[in-house]
C-alpha cells in the first residue's frame, strides 16, 4: 500500500473510476454468471450419475465421523468403510468426464470472476471514511519489540529478527522461559516507548496488544508464529516477518476491534466444547493429532455425555448443549468460497458466533452462525476453552463482548493490507450492484 492507496480513504474522493477498475468490473459481471451456467450444465448433464457419487461421498463422511467416535477395532472398521466409500465417490465422479469437466470449468470461471470482482471493489474510492479506515502514521522514534524465540519452530531466530530490529533502532527483547511479558511491556511504556510490537504466536501478540490498548500506543504484529491467523486477517505477508518491521517506520494505522471474555482479551477467537476439551489435555502441545483422536470418542462416541453448555442461539432459542461453540473477534467466512476461514474485516464491531449442536448419540449435526455485540454462556462447572489457541478454564457464566476500535494496529506501506476474505466479496445482489456501478464509472454506495 502506498500514499496514493491510502489517500482516497482519508478524504472525500470525487475522482472518476479508473479504466482498470471499470474493466475488472465488466470482466467480473461476465465471468460470474458464465461460471454459474457452466456448473448448472454440468449438474444437469451428470444427473443421475453424479447423484450416486454424492451419495457415496456422504457415506464416506458419515463413516469417517463414526470412526472418530470409536477406538480400536471399531475405528478401523468404520475407517475402512469411509475409505472404500471415498474411492467409490472418486471413481463415480471421474467416470463421467464431460459433466465433471463442465463443473471444473465452472468453478475455475467463478474463481476468476470473484478475483476480478475483489480487485475492482477492494480499493473502490469511498465518499466518507469507514470504520477502521487506514491513516498514515509517522515513524516510531522509540519502538519496543518483544520476541518469542520458540514460536513458529524458531522463526524469529532463523531470520535473525532481534538483530535486524536493533539495527533499525528498535528495542528488541527476546523472551526467556520465565519472563513476565505483561510486566516487560509495561516497563517499556514507562521507559518511553511510543510503539509496541510482538513477534510470536497469537497468545504473545494478545498480551502485548493488551498493554498497547491500556497505554494508548500503536501495535505492530510480526508474523513469527506457527499459523499467524491474526497476521493473515490483518493483511500481512506471513512469509515476510522482516518486512513487517517496516511498520515501525512510516506506516498505515487502523483502529481495529478486540474481543473480551470475562475480562480476558482475545484477538482471534475462543473455542469451547470439543476443541476446548482437547486443548485442555496436557499432551496436546506435543501431539495434537494423537491427542484429538484419543479424546474424540469421549465427546462424540456411543458413551459420550452431552456437554453442559447453556446459551441462547441467534434465533432466540434456549440451548442446553453444543458440540462446539466458537466466538470470534469479528466474523469468519464459513461458507465454501475464496477466503474461507479468514475474516473480511476486523472493525465490524460485532462478535461472530458459530455453534455446532448434535453429533452425540446419533443426533444430526446442526450448524448456526450469527453476529452479535455480546454473547453469554452458563454451565454447571468449569468451562474448558481454547483462547487464541491457549488452553484456559473459565468459571460460569462466561460473558463475551466486543471492544470496537480500541487497538491501533500498524502495518507497513508494502503489506497487502487485506485478508483473503476481503479480496473475494460474497456473490450477492449488493456485490453485483456495486460492480455494475463501477462498470459505468460511478462510485458504488
Amino acid at each position: 500500500m502506498s500514499h496514493a492507496d491510502v489517500a482516497p480513504i482519508l478524504r472525500p474522493d470525487v475522482r472518476p473510476v479508473s479504466a482498470r477498475r471499470r474493466v475488472l468490473s465488466i470482466v467480473a459481471l461476465v465471468l460470474l454468471p458464465v461460471g454459474v451456467v457452466f456448473i448448472i450444465i454440468g449438474l444437469v448433464r451428470g444427473f443421475p450419475e453424479l447423484f450416486y457419487g454424492l451419495v457415496a461421498f456422504l457415506v464416506a463422511c458419515w463413516a469417517g465421523w463414526r470412526a472418530l467416535g470409536h477406538l480400536g477395532r471399531r475405528r478401523w472398521v468404520w475407517g475402512t468403510v469411509a475409505v472404500v466409500a471415498l474411492v467409490a465417490w472418486l471413481v463415480l465422479t471421474l467416470a463421467f468426464g464431460r459433466p465433471v469437466l463442465w463443473l471444473i470449468v465452472g468453478v475455475v470461471v467463478l474463481f476468476l470472476g470473484a478475483s476480478a470482482a475483489g480487485a475492482a471493489l477492494l480499493h473502490a474510492p469511498r465518499q466518507t471514511p469507514a470504520p477502521g479506515s487506514p491513516k498514515l502514521a509517522r515513524r516510531s522514534h522509540h519502538g519496543a519489540l518483544f520476541i518469542n524465540p520458540k514460536s513458529g519452530g524458531g522463526t524469529a531466530e532463523r531470520v535473525n529478527l532481534a538483530e535486524v530490529a536493533r539495527s533499525r533502532g528498535i528495542d528488541a527483547t527476546v523472551l526467556g522461559k520465565d519472563d513476565d511479558l505483561l510486566e516487560l511491556a509495561r516497563a517499556a511504556v514507562r521507559a518511553g516507548a511510543d510503539c509496541l510490537g510482538a513477534a510470536g504466536g497469537d497468545g504473545t501478540l494478545a498480551l502485548v496488544a493488551e498493554v498497547a490498548i491500556e497505554s494508548g500506543l500503536p501495535f505492530v504484529c510480526i508474523p513469527a508464529g506457527t499459523r499467524n491467523h491474526f497476521a493473515l486477517d490483518l493483511g500481512l505477508d506471513r512469509e515476510d516477518p522482516l518486512g513487517a518491521l517496516d511498520a515501525f517506520g512510516e506506516a498505515v494505522e487502523r483502529a481495529i476491534d478486540v474481543g473480551d471474555v470475562s475480562g480476558h482479551m482475545f484477538l482471534n477467537n475462543v473455542s469451547i466444547g470439543a476443541y476446548g476439551e482437547i486443548v485442555a489435555n496436557d499432551a496436546y502441545r506435543d501431539n495434537k493429532v494423537g491427542t484429538a483422536l484419543l479424546k474424540l470418542p469421549e465427546l462424540i462416541g456411543p458413551d459420550a455425555q452431552a456437554l453442559d453448555l447453556r446459551f441462547t442461539d441467534g434465533n432466540g432459542v434456549e440451548q442446553s448443549s453444543a458440540l462446539v461453540i466458537h466466538v470470534s473477534n469479528n466474523s469468519y467466512v464459513l461458507t465454501p468460497r475464496p477466503g474461507f476461514g479468514t475474516r473480511p474485516s476486523l472493525c465490524d464491531g460485532e462478535l461472530g458466533v458459530a455453534v455446532v449442536v448434535g453429533g452425540v448419540h446419533g443426533a444430526p449435526l446442526k450448524i448456526e452462525h450469527w453476529q452479535a455485540p455480546t454473547f453469554s454462556l452458563t454451565s454447571g462447572g468449569l468451562v474448558a476453552a481454547g483462547l487464541d489457541g491457549e488452553a484456559m478454564e473459565f468459571e460460569s457464566p462466561l460473558e463475551f463482548s466486543i471492544r470496537p476500535g480500541v487497538l491501533r494496529a500498524r502495518t507497513s506501506l508494502n503489506a497487502p493490507g487485506v485478508s483473503p476474505a476481503a479480496k473475494a466479496p460474497p456473490l450477492s445482489v449488493v456485490t453485483v450492484r456495486r460492480l455494475a456501478a463501477l462498470s459505468v464509472g460511478h462510485v458504488p454506495a
